[in-house]
C-alpha cells in the first residue's frame, strides 16, 4: 500500500469536501478544470492503462460522480463493458455508491467478468445498492474457486443484510484464507442474526489477529454492542499486515465507531497505522471520515 504525502492529502480532502476537482493527479485539461463533466471523470478511470489511474485521481473521480447522482448513472452503465478493467471496476463501484436499482441487473452480469477485480467490485456494489435480486447471485459467488469472488461476495452479503446468507457465511469462518474469514465475520455481524453467535464464539481464538478482532466485533454487533477493542489493539501492532487488515476491516463495517478508531490511529505514533487509517478514511468518503482526515492533517501541521 502507498503512503500519502501531506500536501497531496490536504489538497485531495479539500477537493472532496467541497465537491470540486482540485488535485494535482487529476487531468489538467483546461476545460475540465473549469467545468468537469461526467465523462471527464469516467475518463480518469482509464488512465494508466492496465496499471490503472493514480489512487488520488480514482478516489476523486468516484467522489465527484457520486455527487452528480442520477446524472452519472447512464454513462456509468454504458461503460460496464469497457475494454479497460479499471473502468469497469470503478464504474460498478460508483454505481454501488450511488445506490441506483437501475444498475442491479447490469452489475450482476459483471459477476462473470473475466477480471477478478471487476467481479469483486461488482459484488460489493450490489451489496451497497441493497436490492434483493442480488442475493442468489452473491450466494452463488461464494462457491467460486477464486478468493476474490468469495471475498467480494462476503462483503456484498454483509451489506445486503439478508438472514438467508447466514448459513453460507458461517461456513466461511473455517476457510483457510484469513481474509475470507474476517470478511465472513464482519458480514455476520452486519446481518445481526443470533444464529451466528455460537459459530462466531467458537472462532474467538482464531490465530489471526484481524479475524479474532472481527469476530469480537461481530459478536458485539449481534448483541447491539459492537466491540472494537480487538481492532484498537491491532492498530498498535508492529505487524504491518495486522494494521492494514484491521484498517480495511474497520472500513468495511463503515460505522461511526469504526471511523472513531481509524481517526485515533491516523494520529498515532505507530509506523503503519496513520497511512493505513488515512487511506481507509479517504476510501469511505463520508462526511465523518473526511472530517477525521482534516483533523488528522491539522494535528500533523501543529
Amino acid at each position: 500500500m502507498m503512503k500519502m504525502k501531506m500536501h497531496w492529502l490536504m489538497l485531495l480532502m479539500a477537493a472532496m469536501i467541497v465537491g470540486v476537482l482540485a488535485v494535482n493527479t487529476a487531468p489538467c485539461d483546461e476545460d475540465m478544470a473549469r467545468n468537469p463533466t461526467v465523462w471527464d471523470y469516467i475518463r480518469v478511470f482509464g488512465e494508466g492503462g492496465e496499471n490503472g489511474p493514480p489512487m488520488a485521481a480514482q478516489f476523486d473521480a468516484i467522489h465527484n460522480l457520486v455527487a452528480m447522482g442520477d446524472k452519472a448513472v447512464g454513462p456509468l452503465l454504458s461503460v460496464l463493458k469497457h475494454s479497460n478493467k479499471h473502468v469497469r471496476a470503478n464504474a460498478a463501484a460508483t454505481l454501488g455508491r450511488i445506490r441506483t436499482t437501475e444498475a442491479v441487473e447490469r452489475i450482476i452480469e459483471r459477476l462473470n467478468d473475466a477480471e477478478p477485480m471487476v467481479r469483486s467490485s461488482a459484488a460489493e456494489a450490489l451489496g451497497s445498492i441493497g436490492d434483493k435480486r442480488a442475493l442468489q447471485p452473491l450466494l452463488a459467488q461464494l462457491g467460486k474457486e477464486d478468493e476474490n469472488d468469495v471475498r467480494g461476495a462476503a462483503v456484498g452479503l454483509g451489506r445486503l443484510k439478508s438472514p438467508d446468507a447466514v448459513a453460507a457465511l458461517i461456513v466461511l469462518l473455517a476457510s483457510e484464507n484469513w481474509e475470507i474469514r474476517w470478511r465472513a465475520a464482519i458480514a455476520l455481524g452486519q446481518i445481526g442474526d443470533e444464529a451466528a453467535a455460537a459459530p462466531l464464539t467458537k472462532a474467538t481464538e482464531d490465530e489471526n489477529a484481524v479475524v479474532a478482532a472481527a469476530v469480537k466485533w461481530a459478536l458485539g454487533a449481534i448483541a447491539e454492542k459492537p466491540d472494537f477493542a480487538g481492532f484498537v489493539a491491532n492498530m498498535t501492532s508492529e505487524e504491518a499486515g495486522t494494521v492494514w487488515g484491521s484498517a480495511w476491516a474497520l472500513g468495511v463495517t463503515g460505522t461511526p465507531g469504526a471511523i472513531s478508531v481509524l481517526a485515533s490511529a491516523a494520529v498515532s505514533d505507530n509506523p503503519t497505522a496513520p497511512a493505513a487509517s488515512k487511506m481507509v478514511l479517504l476510501w469511505l468518503d463520508t462526511p465523518a471520515s473526511l472530517a477525521a482526515l482534516v483533523k488528522a492533517a491539522a494535528a500533523e501541521e501543529e
